[in-house]
C-alpha cells in the first residue's frame, strides 16, 4: 500500500527505509556497546548524518542535532524553542520525537553551551556511558567540549565509521533516488546550450541550471564552472567567482552536483563551446577526456582498493602527459555531496556493490585543459553509468 504523507513533504524516503537504517546502526551499536549516537549539523551539504536518520536537514546555520538510542525512539534538539515548535516541526517529523529546543546560535556567544546541555541532560536521564559522534568534523567543538566536560566517566568514540559503511551501500529506495537526481540533471544539461550564450555572465548561467532543477524536483545545488577563450587553459570556480562574462568561441565547462527528490546527489559534468562549433583542437582533447573517464571507470571495480586506483589512474595520467592527480578526483555520493568511499591517499574502505561514485575527469597538460564527469552506479559486473548525456563537446 502506498505511503501517504504530509503535503509539505516534497519528496519522502519511505518509512521502511528509515527503519531499515535504524535497525542495522542499532545492530553495529550493539556490536560497538554504544549507548547512544548523536549527529549535528548546520548545512544540508555535507557532514553530519541528520538526513540519513531522519529524513530532516539542517539549513542555512541553524544548528540541528538528533540521537539515536541503543534502544528507544530517536530524539531532536533543535535551534528554535518557546514559543515556536522546534525545526523540524514536530508534526513533520518522520521518525522518532523532539527532545528539547533552544534558541542557540553561534552568533551568540552566551549560547554557546544550550546544545550540549539539552543532550547532557537526556544522557544523564538515560544513564548513557558510551556515546558515539556521528561526524566529529562537524560537530561544534564547544559542544563536543561541553559534554565531554560534563559526562566524566563517559567514554566518547568517533561513530563516524559505523555510519559510513552502512550508508555507503545504498538500498533499493536510495538507487531509486539517485536514478531520479541523474535523471533531472540529464534533463538540465539539455537546456543549458540555450542558456550559455555570448554576453551572459557565468553567474546568471547557474542561476538559471538552479531554477531548473528546482522546477524539476532538486534539493540542494551545487554548480561548478569555469570558462575562457578559445585555446586558453581554464580553472573550475565556486560560485562566488563565477562572474566572468562568456564571450563567442569561449570554451565553458559545468558541472553539476545536485541532489534531486529525496535528497539524494550525483554529478554530471560536459565542455561547451559558446556560440560556435568547437574547434578541431577541442574535439581533439575531449576524446582523450573521454578515454580517460573509461579508463578511470573500468577500473572502479567491486573489491578494488582505493590506494590501487588511484597509482593506475595516475600512471595512465603521466603516461598521456597529463598533470597527476594529487589530491580527491572519484568519490561516494548519497545524501553527502562528497562522501566515503573517497580516491585519494588515505582512504581505506573498498569498492562495493552498490556504491555510488562520482567520477572527475580533469585533464590538465601544458597547452590545455579538459573536464568531464558522470556518476557511476557499482556493480558486479562493472560500473553502470547513471547519467544518459550525451558524451560530447555542446555547441551552444
Amino acid at each position: 500500500m502506498t505511503e501517504v504523507f504530509h503535503e509539505r513533504l516534497k519528496a519522502p524516503i519511505p518509512t521502511k527505509e528509515l527503519e531499515r537504517r535504524s535497525r542495522e546502526l542499532r545492530l553495529a551499536m550493539k556490536r560497538e556497546e554504544i549507548d547512544v549516537i548523536v549527529a549535528q549539523n548546520i548545512t544540508q551539504y555535507m557532514g553530519g548524518a541528520n538526513r540519513w536518520l531522519t529524513d530532516t536537514t539542517a539549513e542555512n546555520q541553524y544548528p540541528q542535532s538528533s540521537f539515536i538510542p541503543l534502544e528507544g525512539e530517536i530524539g531532536y534538539i533543535a535551534c528554535s524553542g518557546p514559543p515556536l515548535d522546534l525545526y523540524p516541526p514536530s508534526h513533520l517529523l518522520r521518525i522518532g520525537k523532539p527532545w528539547d529546543a533552544n534558541p542557540y546560535f553561534a552568533v551568540f556567544n552566551y549560547t554557546w553551551d544550550w546544545e550540549g546541555k539539552m543532550f547532557v541532560k537526556w544522557c544523564q536521564e538515560n544513564n548513557a556511558k558510551k556515546i558515539g559522534i556521528a561526524g566529529m568534523e562537524i560537530m561544534m567543538w564547544n559542544y563536543y567540549d561541553y559534554v565531554k566536560k560534563n559526562l566524566p566517566g563517559v567514554e566518547l568514540v568517533d561513530a563516524s565509521p559505523i555510519i559510513d559503511e552502512i550508508r555507503a551501500l545504498k538500498s533499493e529506495d536510495e538507487i531509486i533516488a539517485i536514478e531520479k537526481s541523474a535523471a533531472i540533471q540529464d534533463k538540465v544539461m539539455g537546456y543549458i546550450p540555450t542558456i550559455a550564450q555570448p554576453g551572459v555572465r557565468e553567474y546568471e548561467v547557474r542561476n538559471r541550471i538552479m531554477q531548473l532543477i528546482t522546477d524539476h524536483g532538486g534539493e540542494e545545488m551545487v554548480v561548478i564552472m569555469g570558462s575562457a577563450p578559445r585555446g586558453e587553459k581554464f580553472n573550475l570556480y565556486p560560485s562566488f567567482f563565477q562572474n566572468r562574462t562568456l564571450q563567442q568561441g569561449d570554451e565553458l565547462y559545468i558541472r553539476l552536483e545536485c541532489s534531486g527528490p529525496g535528497g539524494m546527489y550525483t554529478t554530471v559534468g560536459r565542455m561547451f563551446s559558446i556560440g560556435c562549433e568547437p574547434s578541431d583542437s577541442m574535439l581533439k582533447s575531449w576524446e582523450e577526456a573521454v578515454a580517460a573517464q573509461g579508463k578511470l571507470a573500468g577500473i572502479l571495480q567491486v573489491g578494488m582498493d582505493p590506494q590501487v586506483i588511484f597509482a593506475q589512474y595516475n600512471e595512465y595520467l603521466a603516461s598521456k602527459g597529463y598533470v597527476q592527480e594529487e589530491g580527491i578526483f572519484a568519490y561516494g555520493q548519497g545524501y553527502d555531496w562528497i562522501e566515503r568511499p573517497s580516491i585519494q591517499p588515505g582512504e581505506t574502505m573498498k569498492l562495493a556493490k552498490d556504491m555510488s561514485m562520482a567520477v572527475n575527469t580533469n585533464l590538465v597538460s601544458a597547452e590545455r585543459t579538459v573536464y568531464a564527469a558522470d556518476s557511476y552506479m557499482l556493480k558486479p559486473n562493472g560500473p553502470q553509468k547513471l547519467h544518459k548525456t550525451p558524451l560530447t563537446v555542446f555547441p551552444t
